[in-house]
Order: C-alpha cells, then structure tokens, then sequence
C-alpha cells in the first residue's frame, strides 16, 4: 500500500502528465474560444500560476488581482487564468495557446518561468510580457515585484509587541533570497519595539505542504515560540496549527483569520490588482515600455496588512499604523543601518539604506534570526 507522502507524490505526477497531454491538445483554455473575437475591444491577458487558484495564499492572491484589474476597468479588460502550469516547457506551451486565443499581455506569476517568459516574448514581438521576480528583460518583457517587506516589518512590531516568550517561530519554503528579506523584515520589525526578541526559522523545503508546515509549526510551539508564521505559498497549515495549539498567528499572503478565527492576530497581503491596473492601464495608453521592474508597497497600495483581530490591544494597533504611516511619507525605511546579520557582521553601515534591487537580492540572516 502506498503511503500517503508516495500517493501525494503519485497523483501530482499523474496532474502535471495529464496537464501537459490537455496543454498540447488545446483543450485547456476554452474560456476563451474561438467565439470570442480577439478585436473585440477588449485587452486579453492571460495569466499563469504554479499552483490552484483556491489555495488561499500566493497563486489566490493573483487570482483576487485578477478579478480586480478586470472590475477596475470596467469591462476593457479579460483576464485568462491557467492554474498549475509546471515551471517546464509546458508553461511555453500554455502562454503559446493564450496567446493564440488572443491574450495582449502574458503575466508569469512564479519566479520559475522565467525562460519560457524570455523565449516566448521573442517569438511575439507585438505581445507584452510581465514576469514575477525576473531580472531578464526584452523590449516586451518587463518584471514585477512588491515591497512585501515592507508589511513584514509591520507585522514584526505586532509579533514583537503580543509575545510573551519573546521566541518568534517562523516556516519557511527554502533558503533563498525571497524568503530571507520577508523574514529579516520580520525581525528587523520585532526587534525595533523589542530587542530582546529572537526569531527560529524551520525550512520545509516545498512550496505547499500543509502537512510538512503543521509539523513544523508544532516543533516551534514545543520549542517555546508563542507567535508564528509561514513564509510559504500557502501557509493554510501553519495556521490551523496556531489555532489548534492556541498560539498567535501571522498571516501571509492572504487573509487567513478563517483559519485561526482566535489566534490570527493580523498577516501580510499582496493588492496585485493594483499593480496590475497601473501596468495594463500604461499599455493602454501607449506608454508603456519594457526593460522595467514594476515595484511598489504601502505607498502604491501594492501591499497591505489584514484586519487585527480584536484581542490586539489599541495602543499596539496604533503603533503598527503609525509606522505604516511613517513608511508611506519617507520617513522610516525597512532596511536602514546599521544592520547586523545573525554572526554580528556589519551589512548595512549607519547612515545607508539598501535599495529595492539590493534588498531583493538579500542571502543572509539579520542579527536575531537563526
């Protein structure tokens, strides 16, 4: 009999077959066919995502873009979403089947199609190409990324404020760039209102396990952490987990208080729709140009934070709206000096702040997070 690690493993082989068979028959877009005329007026966007649109964390994050850009612009734009393109030559193959289904603008939502975004775009020179996290350009190739740290750090004064341990227990996915400047944002955020906070990282090594995230959790709350958080795709798992061990919680991505209807003290939230409608509305007008990374965070109204649950004293919510406030006008920056990471080296001097790009690139641990 197989387990249920070897089944999870085995049905989400059988998907990605099945997936590339529909792609290469053309089978798997028929919300937008033939029927619908590709001069119709309307400005076709096609949308691909790694994982299933319902996953209530990044790739639902972009679907609710999605559904934003289409209901900010008042009927000018149809967007095609595809869930659960691998990051392989099937993700050539779906942008390849949007664009012939008429689709203006192609938006690769994960990191991992890079290639496939830089190759396809040559072969479509009229198309436009946004891609997530991506550093390679082309005159119809743009990318696009969110200051998410910057809601982080909100969140670590929230964190910082609600523990009594003072032990941070954050899941992580991998020890890469984009998990190490969420969570350095964290602590940087903690330790700002609480110096004696220290934060625990557990990697799990996948993007979406509820299983792996619910164990790890567990293995944090035994250690004596008493606020958590996932830096995840989905962290669905480390909420219920929070819930179930009665902990407070840190959202990420979207809004998970159906989760931890007690414990969710508040979370992080990407506003894609946002980006999204400044992007499309510049390509509209003609204005647009690739060879740009479209970035924005609490100023741009590119990222936010959810509601606080009710159990989060006023004066704690004030504080975290009154640094939110002092990072939209200018005046606080996530990642200005001194900074040490966690073996007491100098990365950020007094009197420097790292920029956007340099922050994005991020592969070390702040003084605190182990």
């Amino acid at each position: 009999m197989l387990s249920n690690r070897s089944l999870h493993h085995t049905l989400h082989r059988i998907r990605r077959s099945l997936l590339a068979f529909l792609l290469g028959m053309g089978l798997l877009l028929s919300s937008c066919s033939k029927n619908q005329p590709a001069d119709s007026g309307v400005f076709q966007v096609g949308m691909l995502t790694n994982g299933p649109l319902n996953d209530s964390g990044y790739n639902h994050a972009h679907q609710q873009g999605a559904q934003m850009l289409e209901s900010e612009s008042n009927g000018k734009v149809k967007v095609t979403p595809v869930a659960n393109v691998p990051e392989t030559a099937d993700s050539q193959r779906a942008m390849e089947q949007l664009l012939a289904s008429g689709s203006k603008l192609m938006i690769a939502t994960s990191f991992g199609y890079q290639d496939s975004t830089v190759a396809v775009a040559a072969r479509h020179p009229d198309a436009r190409f946004l891609q997530a996290w991506g550093f390679k350009y082309g005159p119809n190739v743009g990318s696009f990324s969110s200051r998410m740290y910057e809601s982080w750090y909100l969140m670590g004064i929230l964190a910082g404020r609600m523990t009594k341990s003072n032990k941070l227990g954050i899941v992580a996915a991998f020890p890469i760039p984009p998990m190490k400047w969420q969570m350095d944002a964290y602590v940087l955020g903690a330790r700002s209102v609480n110096p004696k906070v220290t934060a625990t990282v557990a990697y799990i090594n996948h993007w979406f396990d509820p299983v792996l995230s619910a164990q790890a959790t567990d293995a944090l709350v035994d250690a004596g952490h008493d606020v958590v958080c996932g830096v995840l795709d989905n962290s669905v798992g480390v909420a219920q987990a929070a819930e179930r061990r009665g902990v407070w919680l840190i959202g990420h991505n979207t809004d998970l208080s159906s989760f931890a209807p007690t414990r969710c003290l508040s979370g992080t939230r990407w506003i894609w729709g946002r980006l999204y409608s400044t992007e499309v509305n510049a390509m509209l007008a003609n204005t647009w140009r690739g060879g740009t990374d479209a970035s924005g965070g609490l100023k741009e109204g590119f990222v936010g934070i959810t509601n606080f649950l009710p159990a989060v004293p006023r004066t704690v919510q004030d504080e975290v709206e009154r640094v939110r406030n002092l990072i939209i006008s200018g005046e606080r920056s996530v990642y200005a000096g001194p900074i040490r990471d966690n073996t007491g080296a100098v990365r950020v001097p007094a009197g420097q702040t790292l920029t956007h790009p340099q922050i994005m690139a991020i592969d070390w641990q702040v003084e605190g997070l182990k």
